[in-house]
């Protein structure tokens, strides 16, 4: 029975080749880009689940805030939280912190890195967090000072294949080298963690060499984490803030509060200051989810409309077999089974193509995204479900509709199309523009919004600035200071260098190097004390470097200005302000900020100088308030930026000249370099590819939608073939034949149209919000989308009438 049953079903198949070949391949599409999303969805959605405590573990941070207004989320908290935590609350077993120092120099005899992914963490660490070992013990990996853990990465840049356990690492944390011995060797920390790292130094060793304090409750450096032992919801945190208060100060006098977060919702949810990696975005997520979903459900109805459009032709077969006594349910079986074979064809192929696109989409997002169905059984279970939902969500309804017919009615001719069947196709035609406009509407703004972001004026100019990563060298301030004087004096030689400047962080690289602090405040207006300011150190030659405009008072001078952090009585403590950071302190304009005393961190300075806001961060983010100290002996310095000559051209010439003055005064550090252009650029990048991506399957939607249209064309031309013969020898023109097949489409696109534009401006105006600079909705947004689909339609129907309306007309009635 089953046997001839699929026997029927392949005969069919034959018989409509064209049709068949749409619905394949509609799904076929449908089904591939649905799961490239959920693979994309499930890895975004799997970070920091692999740890065995995940659900247990929660991080701790700071928010700031200005009076009763939160003004700042830091993702870092206090040393001292871990500990307090601890001892106050039976229902936290351990803590675990970590502090990122930023770049350090390590070394083994010859063999020296600049290591960017190090952190200091203390020995809960190891506890709490899943890190299996490779070599060593580490239950005492990190109890001391001088200990050092290496990913399996690391050990090999410095030790080959060998075990590294108990030997040394030569590592610079500030002043001078220091030995530190290798304790353990763990696997490489996996992609899918919100902080990733290859070197782990024991937290003590910056208690001996650092100063560091366990007990320290003003400075948020740290990454901390608790491990609870049963559930905690929402009133811990009050707890914990009570606790907190009690044992420092009240809110009204600190200006913060701790914050709790899942560790399993840092990736997707979380978007504070000082985060230790770009962070994900569930909003995002949810789109390209909705996206799969519509790319689906449009190849569904495809299906749906195809096979109800077909049905008046399969009318006969049906009255025929009923004749004979077929029951009803024996032909619902028939059409679903016809249904599940085309489902399980398209199912197939789709795997087929993901052999070839998936490696394409993990190239495209840098990702390495999986889809196996022998080695993820979860999946497995997932296809199979959603093979029989979709065989069936596509398949029960023409099943119902084509065993209802009455044989009586069928093999006397007066079977006629269903005012219901008609009106249902119509909805579904509507349903799949309507989607489809959408996202031609959602792909248009995205466009819009990314190369809004990338022309925006930034405040600063980015263009031919080369960006030097600074040596890291075991040696004291004066040594460091007079080799950079010396490097700044020898690429100053160079022709086609215009100058060159050393600062504390660089434009481009978010808050990852900014200091943060509460510090600040106007002795004159008695404004700032609790409102957070970013600040970093600069030398005199940075602005003029960086093209940042000083719009009142002056910059920074050797002569007149004392460096950061010290006390000169004959020069002046200086500061110099960003114009919110100006209107946040009460100065009503930027000349009367300038020479005005400030108290920072309880001295006194003054504003020597006011600066454009540019735009340190994305133009996702807005300008934050902001104030630069002067680093006159270059101790702070971590980047150097070379403003290279208008007009240059070779540049592969001038950077071997940089390289060559750098590499003999830095003979053993390597030379790192990078254009600001470039990497600031990269900022964008994860919304240039969700850009991307959303463009793609939205092109994949149209096409599928598109794909259907024609079927139902395809479909209406064949019904209606002896009406056009008539219409012809009745004069009808070719272009009169065209507008009789395209006005009751467009109808319907045009009603989709209409329908799709409040969903498409709510669902735009909720993406834009995100973006502190971003482009307003307009009528051409909506336009121009409108005049493609119809224009892409309108193509597609005219393709078809002119065919039928060219054809000779004898040819239509010769049966007649």
């Amino acid at each position: 029975m089953l046997k001839n049953h699929i026997f029927i079903a392949f005969r069919n198949f034959k018989k409509k080749k064209a049709f068949t070949l749409i619905n394949v391949l509609g799904l076929t599409v449908g089904m591939t880009v649905c799961l490239l999303i959920l693979a994309y969805a499930k890895y975004e959605l799997s970070y920091d689940r692999y740890h065995s405590n995940a659900p247990d573990i929660y991080r701790v941070s700071v928010d700031l805030y200005s009076g009763d207004v939160l003004n700042t989320r830091d993702a870092q908290c206090y040393p001292a939280v871990g500990q307090m935590a601890v001892d106050n609350f039976p229902e936290i077993e351990a803590y675990a912190m970590a502090r990122h120092y930023g770049r350090m120099l390590l070394k083994r005899d010859e063999i020296a890195f600049n290591e960017d992914r190090l952190y200091f963490a203390n020995q809960s660490w190891l506890e709490v967090f899943d890190a299996p070992a490779i070599y060593g013990d580490l239950n005492s990996a990190l109890d001391g000072p001088d200990k050092i853990v290496l990913t399996e990465s690391a050990a090999k840049k410095y030790f080959g294949d060998s075990n590294p356990v108990g030997e040394k690492l030569g590592v610079v944390p500030g002043g001078g080298q220091v030995d530190m011995q290798v304790t353990a060797v763990i696997k490489d920390v996996p992609k899918n963690s919100h902080l990733t790292y290859d070197v782990l130094i024991s937290w003590e060793s910056g208690v001996k060499h650092l100063g560091w304090e366990y007990a320290e409750w003003n400075a948020n450096n740290e990454f901390m984490y608790l491990l609870a032992n049963q559930d905690i919801d929402h009133s811990f945190q009050h707890k914990l803030n009570a606790t907190y208060f009690e044992l420092t100060e009240k809110f009204e006098d600190r200006g913060d509060s701790l914050a709790v977060q899942a560790l399993t919702d840092i990736h997707l949810y979380s978007d504070k200051s000082f985060e230790a990696e770009v962070n994900g975005d569930v909003t995002i997520v949810n789109i390209l989810l909705i996206v799969a979903a519509f790319v689906l459900l449009v190849a569904w109805v495809n299906y749906i409309n195809l096979s109800t459009a077909k049905s008046l032709e399969r009318a006969k077969e049906v009255g025929v077999r009923k004749v004979l006594g077929t029951t009803r349910g024996t032909l619902i079986f028939q059409f679903l089974m016809e249904s599940f074979i085309i489902n399980l064809l398209a199912l197939v192929l789709t795997f087929t193509c993901l052999q070839g696109v998936l490696p394409l989409f993990n190239s495209f997002s840098s990702l390495d995204l999986e889809i196996n169905l022998f080695s993820d059984e979860q999946l497995l279970w997932q296809v199979v479900l959603f093979y029989i939902i979709g065989s069936l969500a596509s398949g029960l309804y023409p099943a119902f509709v084509l065993s209802n017919y009455k044989p009586l009615t069928v093999l006397r001719g007066k079977l006629r199309d269903s005012k219901r069947g008609s009106i249902l196709r119509r909805g579904l035609v509507v349903f799949q523009f309507l989607i489809t406009m959408v996202l031609l509407v959602g792909t248009l703004t995205i466009y819009l919004q990314v190369n809004h972001m990338r022309e925006q004026k930034l405040g600063f100019d980015k263009e031919r600035l080369v960006v030097l990563r600074a040596p890291l060298l075991p040696e004291s301030d004066e040594v460091i200071a007079t080799k950079f004087n010396s490097l700044r004096a020898e690429l100053n030689s160079l022709p086609q260098v215009n100058s060159v400047a050393f600062s504390e962080t660089m434009i481009g690289r978010g808050t990852i190097d900014l200091n943060s602090t509460t510090g600040i405040s106007s002795i004159e207006n008695n404004a700032g004390g609790d409102l957070n300011f970013y600040m970093y150190r600069v030398d005199s030659a940075y602005l003029s470097t960086l093209g940042i405009e000083i719009l009142a008072g002056r910059n920074f001078s050797h002569n007149m200005d004392a460096p950061a952090f010290a006390d000169d009585s004959n020069l002046i403590s200086g500061i110099i302000l960003n114009e919110t950071g100006r209107e946040l302190l009460g100065f009503n304009s930027n000349e009367e900020a300038v020479n005005k005393p400030i108290k920072l961190w309880g001295k006194e300075r003054r504003v020597v100088g006011v600066i454009d806001d540019y735009n340190h961060n994305s133009l996702k983010l807005k300008v934050d308030p902001l104030f630069m100290m002067f680093d006159k002996h270059l101790t702070a310095t971590n980047f150097i930026s070379v403003k290279i000559a208008e007009g240059t051209e070779d540049y592969r010439e001038v950077l071997s000249s940089i390289e060559d003055k750098f590499s003999s005064l830095y003979k053993e550090s390597d030379f790192e370099y990078y254009f600001l252009d470039e990497a600031f650029d990269q900022q964008y990048k994860a919304d240039q590819q969700f850009g991307t991506i959303f463009t793609t399957f939205s092109i994949i939607t149209i096409f599928v939608a598109i794909l259907g249209l024609f079927g139902l064309v395809l479909y209406e031309v064949q019904q209606r073939i002896k009406e056009i013969g008539i219409r012809k020898v009745l004069g009808a023109s070719v272009s009169s034949i065209i507008g009789l097949f395209s006005i009751s489409f467009l109808k319907l696109i045009g009603i989709a149209i209409i329908l799709s534009i409040p969903i498409a401006f709510l669902s735009m105006q909720e993406w834009l919000s995100a973006y502190a600079y971003r482009i307003e909705l307009n009528v051409a947004l909506f336009a121009i989308p409108a005049i493609v689909l119809v224009l892409i339609a309108l193509s597609t129907i005219v393709i078809q009438a002119l065919r039928v309306a060219q054809a000779n007309p004898v040819d239509a009635l010769r049966d007649e």
